[in-house]
């Protein structure tokens, strides 16, 4: 199977290319209210603060966004590696690397979609149960448009 059918299955081109946060706005200014009418559900991700922050935002069972500033290159590499990447194996297609420089990771199947992608130290994270849903927060996460 080629790369390029990998990309292609996994989901249309996105522009991430935005000024990333700069770590002083607040939750409730980086994410929707709202997705598919169900409020946001922000929860601290259980992360070592010496190298991390990170916040996962979900919408009931229907979508999320997870945020993670890191504080150096290798600690987004090991986050990626030992957390991301693993939680994409049960989705039928897949492809997930660094691409001049920085990570980008996609997953599509029966359970959904993910797209995820690396800026600077952040690393963002959308995972949608549906297409619909997945649409939705491209449409209202600042950090990410349609190409």
């Amino acid at each position: 199977m080629s790369l390029a059918f990998i990309l292609t299955a996994c989901g249309g081109g996105y522009n991430t290319d935005f000024p990333p946060p700069t770590g002083k706005e607040k939750l409730r200014e980086l994410v929707p209210a709202e997705i598919g009418g169900v409020a946001v559900a922000a929860e601290k991700l259980e992360l070592d603060a010496a190298e991390y922050f990170g916040t996962k935002s979900s919408y009931g069972t229907g979508a999320s966004i997870t945020i993670v500033q890191c504080k150096t290159q290798d600690g987004l590499d090991k986050y990626v590696k030992e957390t991301v990447v693993p939680s994409l194996e049960s989705y039928g297609t897949r492809s997930s690397g660094k691409f001049n420089g920085v990570w980008s990771l996609k997953a599509s199947g029966k359970n959904g979609r993910v797209h995820g992608w690396q800026n600077q130290n952040w690393l963002f994270v959308i995972s949608a149960s549906s297409d619909a849903l997945f649409d939705e927060v491209v449409d209202k996460f600042a950090y990410i448009d349609k190409k």
